[in-house]
C-alpha cells in the first residue's frame, strides 16, 4: 500500500508544472529572434520543467540517472526512432483534422524568413520543448507510473501531458503524441530517444503544418489527403512495431531473468490505476486544466 499511496503524489508534481505553464503563458516575450529572447525562453523552460523535476526527485531521495532514462540509445534504435516520429506526425495531423484543432504550436512562415530566424525557431520551438518536456513527463511522470504497469503509465502520463496544453480541441492530438513518446521511452529505456522523436515531430510540425493547413482548407475533397496520411502512418507504424519487437527481444535475451524487477500483480495494477484516476491530485489536475483552457480561450 505504501507504493499505491506514493502513486498519488505524481499528479501533485504535475499540478506544479501546470501552474508554472499557466503563469508563463501570461509572460509576453519578444519574438525578435535575438540572443536575448533565446536566453529568456531557455530560462523559462528550465524554470517550468527542469527545476520542479529536480526538486521533486531530490525530495524523494537520491537522484539516480539510470531511473531517469539518462542513457544513450543504441544504433539499433535509430530506425525505430525515425519510424515512430513519422508515425506520430501523421497520426497528429489526422487527429487535428478530426478535431479541427492543430494545437497551439508555432507555425513558421517560410515565405519570408532568414537563416538566424530558422536557427532560433528550431531551438525555441523544436529543441527546448522536446528536451524539457521529456524530462518532466517521461523521465519523471511516466517513470513514476511505470511501477504499476505499462498500460496505466501510458494512459495516465499521456493524459497529464495532453492536459498540460490546456486545449480541449487538441486533447486527442497531444494524447496520441504522449502515448507514442511514452512507448518510445519504454522500448528504448532512454529519454534521449523520446527527446529525438519529440524534436523530429516538432520540426516537421513547425515547418509543414502551415502549408498542410492551407492545402487542406483549399482542397475540395479531403479523401485523397486523408488517404495519403493514413497510408504513410500505417506503413511507418508497421516498421516501428517491427523494430520495437526486435529491440524488446534483444533486451529480454540480454537481461537475466533473475534481474528482472518484480511488478505488482494485475489486480494491484488495476486497483492502483482506478485509485489514481479518482485521486484528489488527478482530479485537481483535470479541474485546473479545464479552468486554464477557459481562461486562455478568453485571452
Amino acid at each position: 500500500m505504501s507504493k499505491i499511496k506514493e502513486y498519488h503524489i505524481t499528479p501533485v508534481f504535475c499540478l506544479v508544472i501546470y501552474g508554472l505553464v499557466f503563469a508563463a503563458s501570461f509572460i509576453k516575450l519578444k519574438n525578435d529572434f535575438s540572443v536575448t529572447s533565446l536566453l529568456a525562453v531557455f530560462v523559462m523552460q528550465i524554470t517550468v520543467f527542469i527545476l520542479p523535476s529536480v526538486i521533486y526527485k531530490r525530495i524523494k531521495g537520491q537522484i539516480k540517472y539510470g531511473e531517469l532514462g539518462i542513457r544513450p540509445f543504441g544504433v539499433n534504435s535509430i530506425i525505430f526512432v525515425i519510424c515512430a516520429s513519422i508515425f506520430m506526425f501523421c497520426a497528429a495531423v489526422l487527429a487535428g483534422l478530426g478535431s479541427r484543432g492543430g494545437g497551439d504550436m508555432y507555425y513558421a512562415d517560410l515565405s519570408d524568413i532568414t537563416f538566424p530566424a530558422v536557427i532560433y525557431i528550431i531551438v525555441v520551438y523544436c529543441l527546448l520543448p522536446a528536451v524539457t518536456e521529456e524530462i518532466a513527463f517521461r523521465s519523471v511522470i511516466y517513470a513514476e507510473y511505470r511501477k504499476f504497469g505499462v498500460f496505466g503509465a501510458v494512459l495516465l502520463s499521456s493524459t497529464l501531458f495532453s492536459l498540460m496544453h490546456f486545449s480541449l480541441s487538441s486533447f486527442l492530438t497531444y494524447f496520441i503524441c504522449g502515448a507514442v513518446l511514452a512507448l518510445v521511452y519504454e522500448v528504448t529505456h532512454s529519454v534521449f530517444a523520446s527527446m529525438t522523436v519529440h524534436f523530429i515531430y516538432n520540426l516537421m510540425s513547425v515547418f509543414s503544418q502551415k502549408v498542410l493547413g492551407e492545402a487542406a482548407n483549399k482542397a475540395d475533397n479531403l479523401i485523397p489527403f486523408v488517404f495519403v496520411f493514413v497510408s504513410v502512418m500505417l506503413l511507418f507504424l508497421f516498421f516501428a512495431l517491427s523494430r520495437a519487437q526486435k529491440l524488446l527481444e534483444f533486451d529480454a535475451a540480454r537481461i537475466p531473468e533473475e534481474e528482472n524487477e518484480e511488478r505488482p500483480n494485475i489486480q494491484t495494477r488495476l486497483r492502483s490505476l482506478l485509485f489514481s484516476i479518482v485521486s484528489p491530485g488527478f482530479v485537481v489536475c483535470l479541474g485546473f486544466a479545464f479552468f486554464a483552457g477557459i481562461i486562455r480561450l478568453k485571452q
